[in-house]
């Protein structure tokens, strides 16, 4: 699917290839290491590539998990990962599909992409599941990201918070 928001990038959004797997790391690193400038528990862990690795890998042979990247030209410039989530019987909206990650490269944010990925995983995933709403996580800190996703139509429902001991 082409999608062009700004008339000087072109871009498709496709779903992902195993062979995609370490860029879509690399853009993934890049977005923590932004988040951990002003969180440092977004630090990532010795193990973490290969731990966001293996996620990817599931998510390629599991229906309830996908992935889609943007692609311009021959470049990865982004991806969106995300998965079905089943909430327990005590509420009436019980499915959502969860945005777990989500990451433009630096140089091409701002240009449409973002809302590409978020288009695509809402139409061609979360509503061909039948799932009762989209759900994900934002950083307070993030102001970039809230004013994104309410202008996708958002709303914060729930605060998480933590307490280090």
């Amino acid at each position: 699917m082409e999608e062009n928001f700004n008339a000087s990038l072109t871009f498709t959004i496709r779903e992902f290839n195993l062979s995609d797997i370490d860029f879509i790391v690399e853009i993934w690193v890049d977005i923590l290491n932004w988040h951990a400038e002003f969180d440092q528990e977004f630090i990532l862990d010795p193990e973490g590539r290969t731990n966001f690795r293996f996620v990817l890998k599931s998510a390629f042979s599991d229906p309830s998990q996908t992935v889609y990247i943007a692609l311009h030209e021959e470049e990865i410039v982004g991806f969106v990962y995300g998965y079905i989530k089943k909430h327990s019987g005590f509420f009436k909206k019980r499915t959502v599909a969860h945005v777990s990650d989500i990451a433009v490269k630096e140089n091409y944010r701002r240009k449409g992409i973002g809302t590409a990925l978020m288009r695509r995983f809402e139409l061609d995933f979360a509503r061909k599941n039948g799932v009762n709403g989209l759900s994900l996580y934002v950083h307070f800190n993030n102001e970039q990201g809230l004013n994104f996703y309410e202008k996708l139509g958002f709303d914060i429902k729930l605060a998480s918070m933590r307490k280090n001991l």
